[in-house]
């Protein structure tokens, strides 16, 4: 039982993070992607996929929630050098749009 109070615990202070943050309103796959990329330099989306918290989100939930994510300007990508068809996904500390 102390268990998940601990865990219930951790899911309050979690909450107001996110909401300090103000994506509280975001759903938990978009929060989880968005706080991924903050968390990595710089990532791609196979990069998302291969992290085992992200194992049973299919690629095409991935790709819209990257989509949006964008389209809000919380992250930006750009092309890689190296491979044109990758795309480096980051995070934006202000408005990128």
């Amino acid at each position: 039982m102390k268990a998940l109070e601990r865990l219930f615990k951790l899911r309050e202070a979690l909450y107001e993070q996110e909401a300090a943050l103000g994506i509280q309103d975001y759903s938990e796959i978009e929060r989880s992607v968005l706080e991924f990329v903050s968390n990595q330099k710089q990532t791609t989306i196979s990069e998302i996929l291969k992290h085992p918290y992200f194992s049973k989100i299919s690629l095409s939930t991935v790709n819209r929630v990257v989509a949006k994510l964008l389209s809000v300007g919380v992250i930006k990508s750009h092309q890689a050098t190296d491979d044109k068809r990758k795309m480096h996904l980051s995070f934006c500390l202000n408005n990128c749009n």
